[in-house]
């Protein structure tokens, strides 16, 4: 059994074989997704299983099989459904910041991260711990092959468009904190206290953080 805390099955989710092409087989396909999302909805993730995938969606196992490498690569596709829908959200809260506080948009940019996390996290656990490098919102289906540069696409203009605001000396360092080192502080919550997701001191804490990488403390 894999340990969602293993390292090594980590990285890019699994995909499909072959992508339908056909209304038949995209028919196919979107039942088995439905079932999938089904059996997560109702029994959770334990109940998963592709025998009881097939017999909830009607496809035999074999058929399943041709499209899908896995169990893991039926989950999958509705993780990129949400991470779709959740890409289009992202703009719009992007569009929401023009002229905001550097606080409020902290909080703004923040919260959002934390309703995706959760959302996520809910639809499978042990999926989102596992794959949780490759399900990163910024990143999704953008045109970054890599972190950093992400982040200088990102993180770094938004502090540029606060250059008033904030004292850093360091706002490459300081960006990189904010893209990545929260990043894997919501993957400490995840794992530790997922109890804490969407408590308001989580984003409050949250927020004092980035707040303190962009104004950090001078001593005398």
């Amino acid at each position: 059994m894999n340990n969602p805390a293993d390292t090594s099955t980590r990285g890019q989710m699994p995909s499909l074989r072959k992508r339908p092409v056909q209304s038949g087989s995209r028919a196919l396909v979107d039942a088995v997704e439905q079932a999938c999302l089904q059996i997560l909805d109702e029994a959770g993730e334990a109940a998963l299983t592709v025998a009881r995938i097939a017999e909830l969606s009607g496809v035999a196992v074999g058929s399943i099989y041709q499209y899908f490498p896995s169990k893991d690569a039926i989950v999958a596709l509705l993780y990129e459904r949400v991470l779709d829908e959740e890409s289009e959200q992202l703009l719009r809260v992007r569009e929401r910041l023009v002229g905001m506080p550097l606080k409020a948009a902290l909080e703004q940019i923040l919260a959002n991260i934390i309703r995706v996390e959760t959302r996520l996290f809910r639809l499978n656990k042990v999926f989102h711990l596992r794959y949780h490098s490759a399900l990163h919102l910024g990143m999704w289906r953008g045109p970054y092959t890599t972190t950093g540069e992400f982040i200088e696409a990102t993180w770094l203009p938004l502090l540029q468009m606060y250059e008033q605001e904030i004292t850093t000396q360091h706002p490459a360092l300081a960006a990189y904190l904010l893209g990545q080192g929260l990043r894997s502080v919501f993957r400490s919550v995840l794992e530790d206290m997922p109890e804490q997701l969407e408590s308001r001191a989580l984003l409050d804490s949250l927020v004092a953080m980035a707040i303190g990488c962009l104004r950090p403390c001078t001593q005398a």
